[in-house]
């Protein structure tokens, strides 16, 4: 972790500062796991946090087939960097309003000072590339992390076994999920068919509705 020797580094003046500083960093970052997301488990026992939410997503990325042009090493940086912020600025709804996803972005920007900040000045600033990379979308390993970031919580909810959400959600259609996320997935075939085929199975199990849960309205569940 303490890389030999850092001249060029006017906020580090010895190796045992710089460890400290790393240290620093890794302990704050375990306030991740604190971190409640909008997504349950797969059993639906309990909201998942953000630390697993990166691990899973970094797990995918490792297992699955890569797009021409995307770095295997780099989409799972990208993963594990990516939601570090939500320490200080917490998690938002996948569809949140136009206004709140402004708020959030001021709010993880801000966020991101902060905690990168404890790093290192080599080390804060590869970090907060990689996030800055991740937010940006410009780069083909950030599309296609972002991608994996917009199926994993579709894989918890509605893939085999999961347990829907319209209880937490009654206003989530089969075609309104689809419309979030086309534009995240469509431009990987693979990745859209498996999100597709998730919404359609989950409509067939009554995990998920074509119109929206009134009050008083329930899903038939299969056997």
């Amino acid at each position: 972790m303490v890389r030999a020797g850092a001249p060029d580094d006017p906020t580090v003046s010895t190796p045992t500062e710089r460890l400290s500083r790393q240290l620093a960093f890794l302990t704050e970052c375990d306030r991740l796991k604190g971190v409640r997301r909008t997504t349950y488990l797969h059993d639906g026992s309990r909201p998942e946090n953000s630390a697993e939410h990166s691990w899973h997503l970094a797990l995918m990325a490792l297992l699955g087939g890569l797009p021409p042009g995307t770095d295997r090493s780099r989409v799972t940086a990208l993963l594990l960097v990516h939601d570090l912020v939500e320490i200080h600025a917490g998690d938002t709804h996948f569809d949140a309003t136009p206004e709140a996803l402004a708020r959030q972005a001021d709010q993880e920007a801000q966020a991101a000072r902060t905690l990168f900040g404890r790093l290192p000045a080599d080390q804060a600033a590869s970090l907060r590339g990689l996030w800055e990379e991740f937010e940006a979308q410009r780069t083909p390993d950030a599309r296609y992390a972002r991608a994996l970031d917009a199926l994993q919580p579709m894989l918890l909810t509605w893939g085999p076994g999961g347990r829907g959400c319209t209880d937490r959600h009654p206003e989530l259609t089969a075609e309104r999920l689809l419309a979030l996320k086309r534009p995240r997935l469509e431009a990987y075939p693979d990745l859209w068919a498996l999100a597709q085929q998730v919404v359609t199975d989950a409509v067939r199990a009554g995990l998920l509705p074509t119109a929206p849960v009134t009050a008083g309205m329930k899903l038939r569940l299969s056997p």
